[in-house]
Order: C-alpha cells, then structure tokens, then sequence
C-alpha cells in the first residue's frame, strides 16, 4: 500500500483506534517508511501539546497597554429617549388617527364614539355607586379618609419628587468628581 493510504489511519493508529490487523500493516510500513513516521511524530507533538494543560499569564504591561487604548475613547453614555417628545409624538399620532378615522368613515365613527359615551356613562354611574358603598362603609367619617387617602397620596408625591430631585442633584455631583478627576 501507498502512504496516501496510511496517512488518514496515523490518527487511529495513535489513539489505538485501529483493529489489530490494520495496525500491525501500518506499523510495518512505519518503520520503512520516513515520511509516515515523520507526520506520526508530528502527530504526537500536537497530541502532547493540546493534552498538556497550559497555563496563560498576560504581558506585564499588558494593563498599561490596554488602558493606553482606552483612555481616548469617549466616554460612554446612556442612551436616554426624551420622554416629552415620545409622549408628544404618540399625542399626535393619536389625534391624527382619530382625525383620519372620523374623515374617512364618520358613520362609524359616530356609533364608535356613541359607544364610547354611553360605556362612559354607564362607569359615571358605577362609580356613583362605589362612592354610594363607601359612604355607607365609612358612614360619617368618608371625608376624613378621604382626606387621609388624599393626604397620603400627596405625601407620596412629595417624597417621589425628593428622590428624584436627590438623584438629579447627586448624579449631577458625581458627574462633576468623576470629570475633574485624572484616570489612573
């Protein structure tokens, strides 16, 4: 046999892949043949070397030079959708589909919005009669939990608005210490 016929068996043959027979023609043409025993040993190095475990460690100025790449990059940022423009564009996008649902098909369009009005009215009246239920619940003292469910909702917004603006202020410091600073 040719060594075009014993070069796809070297691998087999190394793992002890290859049935006794097949091995025992190989190994006889191994040792006539320099070629094959060559690719053999190279065959093992790469074995050795894939089955050895390695252990990495990066340049010693390897930090040095990556933050040397780094430093004249822009900053990142965060990428903020304005939340007015988004608000005012889905306003317009809804007055101008409205607009066009009542121009192009207005018999529709007003048995729609007379819908709209009489579930309207029909959730006035449940919510009279919700109001009717919390009086007769609470009895005399309805406005005074009102008025404490009023009370406590404002406080939540007060603190809301707090925490919002102690965020804006300390973010807006940070942001100052951060950009006066040198990086490292």
């Amino acid at each position: 046999m040719h060594c075009s016929s014993f070069e796809p068996l070297l691998a087999a043959y190394l793992d002890g892949e290859l049935p006794p027979a097949l091995g025992a023609r190989l190994a006889e043409h191994l040792r006539t043949c320099v070629s094959c025993t060559e690719l053999l040993a190279e065959l093992r190095a790469i074995d050795g070397l894939l089955l050895a475990p390695r252990q990495l460690e990066p340049a010693p100025n390897f930090t040095f030079k990556v933050m040397a790449d780094v430093r004249p990059l822009p900053a990142p940022r965060a990428h903020r959708s304005e939340h007015f423009a988004v608000l005012g564009a889905y306003v317009v996008f809804a007055w101008v589909a409205i607009g066009a649902f009542l121009m192009f098909d207005g018999n529709a369009a007003r048995a729609m919005l007379a819908t709209l009005g009489a579930g309207l009215a029909r959730g006035a009246t449940m919510f009279v009669a919700l109001s009717s239920t919390t009086g007769h619940l609470f009895g005399r003292q309805t406005f005074d939990v009102t008025a404490a469910m009023g009370a406590v909702i404002a406080l939540d917004l007060v603190f809301a608005a707090c925490v919002v603006t102690l965020y804006a202020v300390l973010r807006a410091r940070r942001a100052a210490i951060d950009g006066g600073s040198e990086p490292c």
